[in-house]
């Protein structure tokens, strides 16, 4: 579910008042966004809690259908996972969780890289709890033709929040997993875990050196693999990546751990989504 670029003109002119945004979007779609309200609207009507339907500024209503007051809010960069399942407001079922990702989805709050319905929607959600969300379609499947969703589709979408997990957690939850034992963990949660023992002096800042890594996510998802030589405190070199090797010796095998802070942030690619921990295997050469 990948987000559209209406969405974000539509949100920038709310908030700073001015309507050239509004040039990339043009009269149908201006026509199908009052359509989508109207469609809402009435599918509100027929919903036995529409009455309690609240209003999103930007243009999404969501109902609360179980609540748990002592739950827990989504943070920014937090990995939060949901069920869900979508459907076209005549009932017609188009997208699940069940089906999409076996039985739930988790992604980056706030990352920018799902159907911002979601990635709103999120936030007025605490764990444990239900909701319906109407989705316009500029926060839905946008203004072109899907799979099983044809462009300007209004969706409601049923959610259930499981969990919500810090980087910190997810760094800690895969140690414990996996068993490891930390050999060093730094304040700002650079993790080594040392393989073998050697002897000599650690690599240090502004040296040569070459080493034979295999990068992968948190869920093991590999996403690189290579030997890489370079000069250590180098700037195009990942920071978490370049800190961790300079604590080590040559002929050290270790696997390193960090937050997406030292890692690519916010960023993303095509293989690593925002606010994304990254292990490392690595052996100095």
């Amino acid at each position: 579910m990948k987000r559209i670029n209406l969405v974000w003109c539509v949100l920038l002119t709310m908030a700073i008042g001015v309507s050239s945004c509004m040039k990339d979007v043009s009269s149908r779609d201006e026509e199908k966004i009052a359509e989508n309200e109207a469609a809402i609207q009435a599918a509100l009507q027929a919903d036995s809690l529409g009455s309690k339907a609240v209003r999103d500024s930007t243009g999404y209503y969501y109902i609360i259908r179980k609540s748990n007051p002592s739950g827990l809010k989504a943070q920014i960069g937090d990995a939060a996972t949901i069920k869900y399942t979508g459907y076209t407001l005549n009932g017609t079922k188009v997208i699940s969780s069940t089906e999409d990702n076996k039985t739930e989805f988790s992604f980056p709050v706030n990352g920018g890289v799902y159907w911002p319905g979601i990635e709103l929607g999120i936030f007025k959600l605490k764990t444990g709890e239900q909701a319906t969300l109407y989705l316009p379609f500029y926060l839905a499947s946008g203004a072109v033709d899907r799979v099983n969703i044809p462009a300007y589709t209004p969706i409601r979408l049923e959610v259930e929040f499981i969990k919500t997990r810090t980087e910190l957690q997810q760094i800690d939850d895969f140690i414990t997993k996996k068993g490891y034992t930390v050999s060093e963990r730094t304040p700002d949660n650079l993790v080594i875990v040392r393989a073998n023992t050697v002897t000599g002096d650690t690599i240090g800042i502004g040296k040569s050196v070459n080493v034979k890594y295999v990068g992968r996510l948190l869920d093991d998802t590999k996403f690189d693999e290579n030997t890489s030589s370079f000069i250590t405190g180098s700037p195009n070199t990942i920071p978490g990546f370049d800190r961790a090797i300079r604590k080590m010796k040559k002929g050290e095998k270790a696997v390193i751990i960090f937050p997406s802070k030292l890692g690519y942030g916010k960023n993303w690619t095509k293989s690593i989504l925002p606010y994304s921990p990254l292990q490392f295997e690595v052996e100095i050469q």
